[in-house]
């Protein structure tokens, strides 16, 4: 097969049109259009990251979009050290928000804690009762329980509702790592 001659027409052949991805086909044009274009400065502008992309960082010296793995910038300002910035004003954020949710709820936690001394009495009048009189207490003596009961409990129901916020952002804090920092500061896109 390679002894047949060809025409020159089948050389000018040409495949037919594969659709890629558009990151594809920008990421080929810049690599394969070189040889064709001579403008150097279409082909790093093709090779940068779209704004709104998950893997993109805006640098703070020129205001370029790079990828977020690059260490430096085009113009030499050095990107890692920008991000790790954003990261650690992150998670001072985060700390931050937690302290102000701990102080918020020890705030509104002590004034509940000196109220369910309220409900000390009924929880203790009937063992005291059972303990001075050694005999059987009677069901009037133990009915003195229910409100101390419902006291401590609708007590410990508020108190549950005022630390949720508060556990909750101390999950939050203690799973904050540079992966979920990346996740979290990618912008939203509504597709």
């Amino acid at each position: 097969m390679l002894d047949q001659e060809f025409s020159d027409d089948v050389m000018n052949l040409r495949p037919r049109k594969l659709r890629l991805g558009r990151d594809v086909e920008r990421l080929l044009e810049g690599v394969c259009g070189a040889e064709e274009d001579s403008g150097g400065s279409r082909n790093k502008q093709a090779l940068r990251p779209n704004a709104d992309s998950a893997n993109a960082i805006r640098c703070a010296a020129c205001g370029r979009v790079e990828y977020i793995t690059r260490e430096h910038c085009r113009c030499g300002h050095y990107l890692v050290g920008q991000i790790e910035d954003e990261y650690f004003a992150y998670e001072r954020g985060l700390a931050d928000a937690h302290e102000r949710l701990s102080t918020a709820a020890e705030r509104k936690l002590k004034p509940l804690r000196l109220a369910t001394l309220a409900g000390l009495p009924f929880m203790v009048w009937p063992l005291l009762y059972a303990f001075l009189y050694g005999s059987t207490a009677s069901l009037t003596i133990w009915l003195w329980t229910l409100p101390g009961i419902a006291i401590y409990g609708l007590f410990g129901v508020i108190q549950a509702k005022i630390n949720a916020k508060r556990n909750a952002s101390a999950k939050t804090l203690q799973a904050a790592t540079f992966e979920q920092f990346l996740i979290d500061r990618a912008p939203v896109t509504s597709t």
